[in-house]
């Protein structure tokens, strides 16, 4: 696949939770322990989910899981599948890369847990992100947000030209810049494009289009 396909200049901003990170394995294995799973449950997040808000206090149940997965779990975290290629495609081509996130400090039900933006920074450099030879994402590039206005607050302050997220729903918000050219992260296919953005399963499909080689 092409590297150095002719685009213009890009700024682009990456989702973190869900998006460049992914969790699946980490909700199973401490539901497991938790006891809030069967021990032989293989179901990803929103099976996780769905059973647990199904139990007697399901709800919170399930708020102090995610708290301990954003937090102390994150360690167990792993990269999406095919991030680090599409880095270096990126990188090759010249993109400025951002990741804009709504995470708070806390977590609602740990207020006085784990740091989750520390977290999340510890994972990110872990992880070679900020590492100009591997991800290049300056750690100065890296914003977390209290609300999800305040994320699409940055996304248009900075200047994004393209954004990746998993949640439709920050597309659909009314202050959503209009000129950026939004792309939907959904490897196992649950929404279709519409004309606000495209729906991807792949990292490879987001490169294709931003450097205009996108031939499906």
């Amino acid at each position: 696949m092409p590297v150095d396909c002719p685009s213009s200049h890009i700024r682009l901003g990456l989702d973190f939770d869900n998006t460049i990170v992914l969790y699946d394995a980490v909700f199973r294995d401490l539901g497991k322990e938790a006891g809030l799973l069967p021990a032989g449950f293989s179901g990803g997040k929103r099976a996780v989910r769905d059973h647990i808000r199904s139990l007697p206090g399901g709800e919170g149940l399930w708020t102090a899981l995610q708290a301990r997965v954003y937090g102390p779990g994150i360690a167990r975290a792993v990269p999406s599948p095919g991030l680090e290629n599409f880095l270096a495609r990126c990188r090759a081509g010249g993109v400025e890369l951002f990741i804009i996130s709504h995470k708070t400090a806390f977590a609602v039900a740990d207020p006085d847990g784990t740091n989750l933006r520390d977290a999340a920074r510890a994972w990110i450099a872990a992880h070679g992100l900020t590492d100009p030879e591997r991800g290049a994402i300056p750690a100065e590039r890296v914003f977390f947000e209290s609300t999800r206005a305040d994320k699409i607050d940055r996304i248009r302050t900075l200047g994004c030209t393209h954004f990746v997220d998993d949640l439709d729903e920050v597309f659909r918000e009314p202050a959503f810049p209009a000129h950026v050219r939004a792309y939907l992260y959904a490897p196992v296919p649950a929404a279709q494009s519409v004309e606000s953005w495209r729906s991807v399963q792949s990292w490879m499909e987001v490169a294709d289009d931003l450097f205009g080689c996108f031939t499906a």
